[in-house]
């Protein structure tokens, strides 16, 4: 393990306490990683499930720490030759004040030879997932043809519980919003304001899912040759991130109010 990572792993350590009581027993997980996992055991993990890779950790400077602070962790390779197996991983983890925890896990993942039987792959994942909420074709449109299927989505309660999809806005469907929810790292730092909008203030408060796409093959109709699977909690992701903000912004006027009166001890200035 590099300097960088046992520092930052060291941090963590220092900063907040990492109970593994923090993690739902029900939340879905990748490889492994489930979200709600402490950062340590999902870096355990990681490592467990891809050992000939190198992890590379991300980390940010906050107020008060003197170590960096981890905010995520991946492994894998983004080169991977036609026809051969590959991976890779990103994992992303909750700031200080709060534990940290994984709150979104990514992969994608790289089938050898020409690719994976569809019907091998979408049993595995109902095997692990359960019967999925929705499946959609490459058009976009649901489907139950599952010769077709190129996403598939399941919806979950923080429980882990299966829940319905959220009823039309009109027209709209409030799941179209959360893409780029999901796609945002910022919201553990400083969530992204919803300016009213109903469909995203759904996806903060209930966006927990898991999301697959695949890649079918061009030559063979029956195979898949990648996979790309998202685990995600949006709601624990921004009430983690409401909390950074706050303690940064705590931290911040305690500053503001140390300057002011650090002045006040000056002496009238001789004009």
């Amino acid at each position: 393990m590099n300097t960088l990572v046992t520092s930052v792993l060291g941090a963590i350590a220092v900063v907040v306490a990492l109970a593994s009581s923090a993690r739902t027993e029900g939340l879905p997980d990748v490889l492994g990683i489930q979200l709600g996992m402490p950062a340590r055991e999902a870096h355990a993990k990681l490592q467990a499930a891809l050992p000939k890779y190198k992890i590379q950790v991300g980390s940010i400077n906050l107020p008060t720490i003197d170590k960096p602070v981890i905010l995520s962790f991946s492994s894998g390779t983004h080169n991977v030759p036609e026809g051969m197996e590959g991976d890779e991983v990103i994992v992303d983890v909750t700031l200080p004040p709060n534990k940290q925890v994984v709150w979104r896990v990514y992969r994608v993942h790289f089938f050898p030879d020409k690719g994976i039987l569809k019907t091998t792959l979408l049993a595995s994942l109902r095997e692990k997932y359960g019967k999925e909420t929705r499946a959609e074709n490459q058009q976009g449109k649901p489907t139950t043809d599952d010769t077709h299927i190129t996403r598939m989505l399941w919806l979950m309660d923080e429980q882990g519980r299966p829940t319905p999809p959220p009823p039309l806005n009109g027209m709209v469907d409030p799941i179209s919003s959360c893409p780029a929810r999901v796609a945002n790292s910022q919201i553990v730092e400083t969530p992204a304001p919803n300016y009213g909008n109903k469909d995203l203030a759904w996806c903060m408060s209930s966006y927990t899912a898991v999301n697959v796409e695949f890649t079918p093959s061009p030559a063979v109709p029956e195979l898949y040759t990648q996979l790309y699977v998202t685990a995600v909690s949006l709601p624990m992701g921004a009430r983690a991130g409401e909390a950074t903000k706050k303690w940064k912004d705590e931290i911040a006027q305690g500053q503001h109010r140390q300057d002011i009166e650090k002045a006040k001890q000056q002496e009238k200035p001789k004009l």
